[in-house]
């Protein structure tokens, strides 16, 4: 197995490995929600945290599930005309979209993503809620999140590399 396999595997192990594993926050975020319906239609004691709590969860699983819904093809794909291309002419299309886009948004989303979480580490951040959470965390997610999305969309680019160079797929 060559390196550039090996990059390919390493990538697409870790995405599917870390989607798994946060997606479990999907049950977590469940739980909440259920929790404060209950509290708020039968028992009439609303909480002032779950809303709060359930939104940073919210905002850690899409974030952090980025490189895996890449990974497995997930993301929104305008296929009406390249169905009928040829696979070169879709790797070739594959590698323009990862340069003019992909690769783009996620590298100043990553940047931009990593000034804003820093900010926000540096002055210890809060919600101006009741609940005064802290908010960094969910703000630290965001450059992680736009980090696994370039690594699958880079482990993608690989592959289309690969196939027009040797004219194999991986």
């Amino acid at each position: 197995m060559n390196t550039i396999q090996m990059i390919i595997n390493l990538i697409d192990k870790f995405s599917i490995w870390t989607g798994k594993f946060f997606s479990w926050l999907v049950l977590l975020l469940m739980f909440l929600t259920c929790y404060e319906v209950i509290t708020r239609r039968l028992f009439g004691s609303p909480t002032i945290w779950t809303l709060e709590i359930s939104t940073y969860i919210f905002c850690g699983v899409c974030m952090l599930a980025l490189g895996y819904t890449q990974q497995s093809g997930g993301h929104v794909n305008v296929d009406i005309f390249s169905s009928k291309f040829s696979p070169k002419l879709k790797a070739i299309l594959n590698i323009v979209s990862f340069c003019c886009f992909v690769g783009l948004f996620s590298g100043v989303l990553f940047i931009y993503g990593c000034f804003f979480a820093y900010d926000s580490v540096i002055i210890n951040e809060r919600s101006p809620s009741a609940f005064n959470a802290l908010v960094w965390p969910s703000k630290l997610v965001m450059p992680i999140g736009a980090l696994m999305l370039f690594l699958q969309a880079f482990a993608g680019l690989l592959k289309d590399i690969v196939f027009l160079v040797k004219g194999e797929e991986l």
